[in-house]
C-alpha cells in the first residue's frame, strides 16, 4: 500500500538533493539502530512524513558530507540523524512489517514471507522501542482486514481504520505539538493512500475476484462499469486531495515548503491522475 507519496518531475534539482538528503538521515537511523535489511524498507512515504514533521516542529536540520553504500566515491551532503530520524526510523520497520505482514497473510509470494522473517528481529526491536505506536498499527490493520472481509459497501467506512492509522502515527509523532490541522491532514493523506492503492489495483482485484472499496461499493465488474462511475471516482479522489491541500495550508508551515508543496500540491494530483487515465483506457479492452 506505500510507495505512492514522493515528489515529482517538477521539483528543482537542488530540490530534489534536500529531499534525498532527509532520506539519508532515515538510512543511517535505520542503520544505526536496526542494522542494514531494515535500510531497503525505507520509503518515500515515510520520508514525507520525515519532512513535514521536521517542518511542524520547525527543527533545523544538521548537514554533513560523506559517503555511504550508495554513494561510496563520492560524498554526498546529507542531513545528520536526529531524534526525530531515530523514532521514523522505527516507525518505518513497525509500518513495513504490518504491511508485509497483512501482504502474507492475503496469500502473498514466496520473497513476502522472506522478507517478513527478515525483518522480524528489527521489528522485534522496533516493537520494544514504540510499542504504543505498534498496538496501534497492529489494531487499524485488523480492523481494515475485518471490514473488508465483511465486503463493506461504505468508501468512507473502509477507508476509516487506514486514515486513522496516519492520523495516530501524526499524534503519537507529535506529542504535545500535535494539532488539530496536523492531524487532519494526515488523516486525509492515510485515506489518499487507501483510497489510490485501491484505484491502481481496481483491475486486478476484479479479474482475481479480490475485494476492492471502489468494486464493492459501486458494484463495478467491468470496464463499462467503471467508466459509468468515473466521475463519482473522480469527485471522490478530489475531494479527498483538496481536504488535504486546505489542513496543509492550515498549518502555515515556514520549513521545508518546497518539499511539502510539491508533494501535496502538486505530485500526488498528479499521481491521481495517473490512475484515473486507467479507466479511460479500458475503453480498448473487453473487460477489467
Amino acid at each position: 500500500m506505500f510507495g505512492y507519496v514522493n515528489t515529482d518531475k517538477s521539483l528543482p534539482k537542488e530540490k530534489r538533493g534536500l529531499w534525498q538528503a532527509f532520506m539519508c538521515s532515515l538510512c543511517f537511523s535505520t542503520k544505526e539502530i536496526f542494522g542494514n535489511f531494515p535500510r531497503m524498507l525505507i520509503t518515500n512515504d515515510v520520508n514525507f512524513f520525515n519532512v513535514l514533521f521536521h517542518g511542524i516542529l520547525q527543527i533545523d536540520v544538521q548537514t554533513e558530507k560523506t559517503r555511504c553504500v550508495s554513494s561510496p566515491v563520492v560524498k554526498r551532503t546529507v542531513i545528520k540523524r536526529d531524534e526525530l530520524s531515530d523514532k521514523l526510523a522505527a516507525a518505518n520497520v513497525i509500518l513495513s512489517y504490518w504491511n508485509v505482514y497483512d501482504d502474507v497473510v492475503d496469500g502473498g509470494s514466496a520473497k513476502k514471507k522472506i522478507a517478513l522473517a527478515l525483518m522480524h528481529k528489527a521489528y522485534q526491536k522496533a516493537q520494544k522501542q514504540w510499542s504504543e505506536l505498534d498496538e496501534q498499527v497492529k489494531e487499524q490493520y485488523q480492523r481494515l482486514r475485518r471490514t473488508e472481509q465483511s465486503q463493506c459497501k461504505v468508501i468512507d467506512e473502509v477507508c476509516h481504520s487506514f486514515a486513522t492509522l496516519s492520523q495516530t502515527f501524526c499524534r503519537l509523532t507529535l506529542a504535545e505539538k500535535s494539532s488539530e490541522y496536523a492531524e487532519t491532514l494526515c488523516y486525509n493523506v492515510g485515506k489518499w493512500i487507501y483510497l489510490i492503492d485501491a484505484l491502481d489495483d481496481l483491475e486486478k482485484d476484479v479479474k482475481q475476484k479480490n475485494y476492492n472499496p471502489f468494486a464493492a461499493c459501486m458494484d463495478i465488474s467491468c470496464a463499462a462499469d467503471a467508466q459509468k462511475h468515473e466521475a463519482e471516482i473522480r469527485f471522490l479522489m478530489y475531494a479527498v486531495l483538496n481536504r488535504i491541500a486546505q489542513s496543509y495550508n492550515d498549518l502555515n508551515l515556514v520549513k521545508y515548503t518546497c518539499l511539502t508543496d510539491n508533494v501535496l500540491l502538486h505530485s500526488i494530483r498528479q499521481r491521481t491522475e495517473q490512475v484515473m487515465s486507467k479507466i479511460t483506457q479500458t475503453e480498448k479492452k473487453n473487460g477489467l
